[in-house]
């Protein structure tokens, strides 16, 4: 048992009444991601504390403690967290998560540098999308040129990225480039079910350029997904 201890984590960890810490951290960190997915937050945070208890080094569990202050709006807490997440497990997972966090605070640019590092991992299958959260937290900076950048190159890694297409149609769309908004809007259909508000963008660019039938189609689209609503041609011209 001692030895298979010994490969596994490098040594065992044990307490005063002979359970192995590690063990204990790692189970509970585990049951602590589990509520996680399931938005049960108290639960989450009282399994991560277990963890820490047992092991205050166990990164699952720091990072988890992260995830959970965000959720409950206690920035200060989390950003203690995250930050000890980046130390105990720095990788591309937790650059991105860390990333997300800072964007939501307001510090761009800091969010930038880490979601450029996890990006920048050849090893990261989540690279696309770490690109395409950089984008969005640029354009809801205010900086579309720079958030144009990051849409594109997270398109270069994964053409189906969804979060890409639909906001590089309406950077598209914004700037008068219908064509060009048509052809991400229609990609974002073909990967994934577009959303009432990416429906109403759609029949604003067929609308645009002139095609009626595409963007009745749409506007149906969009009814259908709103059961109250009851948009027409009519009122999306005049709202333009």
């Amino acid at each position: 048992m001692l030895v298979a201890c010994a490969v596994a984590l490098g040594g065992c960890a044990t307490s005063g009444d002979g359970v192995d810490t590690r063990q204990a951290a790692e189970a509970n960190a585990s049951l602590g991601a589990d509520y996680l997915r399931r938005n049960e937050n108290d639960q989450a945070l009282a399994r991560f504390r277990r963890a820490l208890d047992y092991d205050s080094d166990n990164a699952s569990a720091v990072w988890g403690m992260a995830i959970v202050k965000d959720r409950l709006d206690e920035p200060e807490a989390a950003r203690r967290y995250y930050e000890r997440a980046v130390d105990l497990r720095p990788n591309a997972p937790v650059y991105n998560s860390y990333a997300a966090f800072l964007c939501r605070q307001g510090d761009v640019d800091r969010a930038l540098e880490y979601f450029d590092r996890a990006a920048d991992d050849p090893r990261y299958a989540g690279a696309p999308d770490a690109l395409a959260n950089a984008g969005l937290c640029l354009e809801r900076a205010d900086r579309g040129k720079a958030a144009e950048r990051y849409y594109r190159d997270a398109l270069e890694g994964d053409g189906e990225q969804f979060t890409a297409l639909v906001h590089m149609a309406r950077l598209m769309y914004d700037r008068g480039e219908y064509l060009s908004a048509r052809g991400f809007i229609e990609r974002a259909d073909a990967a994934a079910d577009l959303e009432a508000e990416q429906l109403r963008l759609a029949a604003r660019i067929e609308l645009a350029l002139g095609d009626r039938g595409a963007a009745a189609d749409y506007v149906g689209r969009y009814n259908a997904s709103r059961p109250a609503a009851n948009l027409s041609l009519r009122q999306l011209e005049q709202s333009r």
